[in-house]
């Protein structure tokens, strides 16, 4: 049972971002090759990181004032395969290789932090129009200094984050628990979803 768990877990958790379509060789090639803006470059590659997972764009000042890029993404659908007692750590997992994916291929832009936000519909519960019944919302926001970005792929230049990791596998989960100490956790709304 335990098996058949972490295979539907792994299979949901990666399958969005089709790992499979895309290389960290291709990913770097066409960061390396860039001459685009920061804005027009991201509005090109995300689509191709996160397919149709990939919602919204912004840039702006933080409250350093410094440039910050939002990226919003997430499944179009209010279904769900995880089990209630996994959710939490397939997001967090998931957060992080979003993450690990979005930061190195804009590591070479310049700006100060990177917000990435979890996005998904959800069933409202309680809701008897139908209409209403199935709304979006932001469940889960992470904020990451680029400079730590920086710093982790030069300590971890082998590291394919475009590669899907297996769960369980040593090297993601230290991987993960490094990037989950480095982020400050924005907004966590994970515990209000009622998982069944």
């Amino acid at each position: 049972m335990n098996l058949v768990l972490n295979l539907i877990i792994t299979l949901v958790l990666f399958s969005a971002c089709r790992p499979s379509e895309i290389t960290k060789e291709e990913i770097t090639s066409l960061r390396d090759q860039n001459k685009d803006s920061l804005v027009a470059f991201s509005e090109k590659i995300l689509p191709k990181i996160l397919g149709t997972e990939f919602k919204h764009l912004e840039t702006g000042l933080d409250q350093d004032n410094q440039n910050e890029v939002h990226i919003t993404y997430g499944s179009n659908s209010a279904l769900t395969f995880n089990d209630p007692s996994e959710y939490r750590k397939v997001l967090t997992e998931y957060q992080s290789l979003v993450l690990l994916r979005i930061g190195y291929v804009l590591n070479l832009h310049h700006f100060h932090r990177l917000s990435l936000s979890l996005s998904k519909p959800f069933f409202i519960q309680g809701e008897n129009n139908p209409e209403t019944e199935i709304q979006e919302a932001e469940i889960f926001r992470t904020t990451m200094n680029q400079l730590e970005l920086v710093k982790f792929f030069e300590n971890h230049p082998n590291f394919d984050p475009y590669k899907a990791p297996k769960l369980g596998d040593k090297e993601w989960v230290s991987v993960t628990e490094e990037i989950q100490s480095l982020w400050k956790v924005e907004l966590d709304e994970i515990s209000r979803v009622k998982v069944e």
